[in-house]
């Protein structure tokens, strides 16, 4: 069932006119867009999304998200309608016919990936907008190439895909967090005996894999320094990151409680939003709290700040690159040298920094 987030006043579309590539002016009544399936990613399309509405604000606008990814986005009163992304082939043919029956004048595919091209193109769309990749192409009415990673933000990059329609860059708010949402993180707080006002959250996973992390150990005398600084510390993450979670909750000490596993996305924004500061790995969890407006320690490894720093009014990235990064692997084989130059009172600073 699609999430409905905002209607316009009078219930009419006014049109918003582009032009296509061949010069023929469109109105733009319906635009759909395909939004990633990466928590970061999909946070760095706020801006687009934002810009979007601003361009055509009585067009009607659908996005396509993962459930959890929907729910959470659809606190941005930008888009109509949010269409969570099924899992089964059937559900997603079911979703395809009700976007097609939507009448999309233009599409959006913001993953590079061929199926996504093919979910637009079946979507009907006279304009559909990508990247060119995986020789999709032919399925696009306009392909745009892309610059090697890291040459421009990937918030920018999709911001030139929205350019295609008319769109200018703006302001982007915070995100934030339903109010059932703040009400359930608090409860989860008070379950915990998490009384302070000053609260810490640690990030120790990342799904991309072990090169984009920092190490339990360093997680854990981080945890504990902070402890000392008088937080209190939440060690967050997804259900398959509990024993790295409870593993550096241990080496913090008593003040630290672990929460991995134990939040959807919408609560964790909420803690994140309740939080005085966040530590994390390059990971959505980093993207989270940033997008919410906690100041936020990134620790980057072998991918690039440069593309996907996470977006917010207080960031402070941390990266140590080697002469091999960015490298962009999931392991490595000489050491994970872009992570072990990082220690703990660098980061340590950064907090004391960020936080102040």
């Amino acid at each position: 069932m699609a999430v409905t987030q905002r209607v316009t006043e009078d219930g009419r579309r006014a049109t918003d006119g582009v032009r296509d590539r061949g010069g023929e002016a469109r109105a733009l009544d319906r635009i759909l867009v395909r939004v990633s399936n990466w928590l970061g990613d999909a946070l760095l399309a706020r801006p687009l999304l934002h810009a979007l509405r601003r361009a055509h604000p009585r067009a009607e606008i659908r996005a396509v998200a993962p459930a959890p990814l929907a729910a959470l986005l659809a606190s941005d009163p930008v888009v109509d309608h949010w269409e969570p992304w099924p899992a089964g082939s059937d559900a997603r043919r079911a979703l395809g016919r009700a976007l097609r029956a939507f009448r999309p004048d233009a599409a959006l595919v913001l993953p590079p990936s061929f199926s996504s091209a093919w979910f637009a193109w079946r979507s009907g769309a006279a304009i559909r907008v990508g990247f060119a990749h995986e020789g999709r192409g032919v399925l696009l009415t306009r392909s745009m190439r892309r610059v090697a990673r890291g040459e421009r933000h990937l918030s920018d990059e999709y911001l030139d895909l929205g350019r295609a329609l008319g769109i200018e860059e703006t302001a982007v708010p915070l995100l934030e967090p339903r109010a059932d949402a703040v009400r359930a993180a608090r409860a989860l707080l008070d379950a915990r005996g998490v009384r302070s006002r000053r609260i810490a959250i640690l990030g120790p996973g990342a799904a991309y894999g072990p090169a984009k992390c920092w190490g339990e150990a360093r997680f854990a005398e981080l945890g504990a320094a902070l402890a000392r600084d008088g937080w209190s510390v939440l060690v967050c993450g997804a259900p398959a990151e509990r024993n790295t979670a409870e593993t550096v909750a241990r080496g913090a000490g008593a003040a630290s409680r672990v929460l991995a596993g134990d939040t959807d996305l919408e609560t964790q924004a909420a803690l994140c939003a309740l939080a005085g500061l966040a530590v994390c790995n390059d990971s959505g969890l980093a993207h989270l709290a940033a997008a919410v407006g906690a100041p936020t320690v990134a620790i980057f490894g072998s991918t690039s700040s440069a593309w996907t720093a996470p977006l917010g009014p207080r960031v402070r990235v941390i990266q140590r690159a080697p002469v091999c990064s960015p490298c962009f692997e999931r392991t490595c084989r000489i050491g994970y040298r872009c992570m072990t130059a990082i220690g703990v009172d660098d980061a340590l600073a950064a907090c004391r920094a960020v936080a102040s």
